[in-house]
């Protein structure tokens, strides 16, 4: 809801500092907004279990992501879980990114890694993490990433002045900064974060209940969680 609030969606109404009002009729026309899954994409981070389940992969995959350098966290945030065993520190990272993932690697047997059975392995054991600061990619990957042929690259990069430079390889094959690369094909529109569906949403256990835990960064907590209370304002931790 912080996120939310702070990204100018909602407002926090008068009241306990502690535990700020948010008025059900601005959630409910907030929900009904066609562009709901983009703004959360954009302003709401994800824990590591909302971040599988929006690839729709295993979570010891997507932790494999982590490790490998594939995606950082760019926060975390402390969850008391009371008698289930106190506090716990989970990181978050930026839904884009996590959305992104896909788009940026394509490389990957996604369908693999949506479909491998549990308690298997994961497909990904048997890579190397990239070294930080060193994952590149060619020409030719940035235009896969992009959907496009080689020379549509080659064309882009003498047309844009802010093109990133090459971070090394060969004048016939330079090497980009994948993250680089990524932010300019982002900033031109070639290429967007794939849209979260319905079913990405996910239910916070004991949802109405006293003390329910509503993960970080879940659309049920931004919408779905407030659109069945019935109160006059609607009552929730940041």
């Amino acid at each position: 809801m912080g996120h939310l609030v702070r990204a100018g969606h909602l407002a926090y109404l008068g009241g306990d500092a502690d535990h700020p009002d948010v008025h059900p009729d601005q959630v409910e026309a907030l929900a009904r907004r066609r562009d709901l899954p983009v703004i959360l994409d954009r302003h709401v981070p994800l824990g590591p279990d909302q971040a599988a389940v929006r690839l729709g992969v295993r979570r010891v995959d997507f932790d494999r992501m982590v490790d490998l350098g594939w995606i950082t966290p760019t926060g975390a945030v402390e969850i008391d879980y009371k008698r289930q065993g106190g506090v716990t520190r989970v990181p978050l990272c930026s839904a884009q990114d996590v959305a992104l993932l896909p788009v940026i690697r394509p490389e990957v047997d996604w369908h693999e890694l949506r479909t491998v059975a549990p308690g298997r392995r994961s497909p990904l054991s048997a890579l190397t993490p990239t070294p930080e600061g060193r994952d590149t990619v060619l020409m030719a990957g940035i235009a896969r990433i992009a959907g496009v042929g080689r020379a549509a690259v080659a064309n882009w990069r003498r047309r844009h002045p802010d093109f990133p430079a090459p971070t090394g390889g060969t004048a016939t094959h330079p090497e980009f900064d994948r993250p680089a690369a990524v932010a300019w094909l982002l900033a031109h529109d070639k290429i967007t974060a794939p849209p979260a569906s319905r079913r990405h949403t996910c239910a916070a256990r004991g949802q109405h209940g006293q003390g329910a835990a509503v993960p970080a960064g879940c659309p049920v907590a931004g919408a779905g969680h407030l659109r069945h209370c019935r109160r006059p304002a609607v009552r929730l931790d940041e």
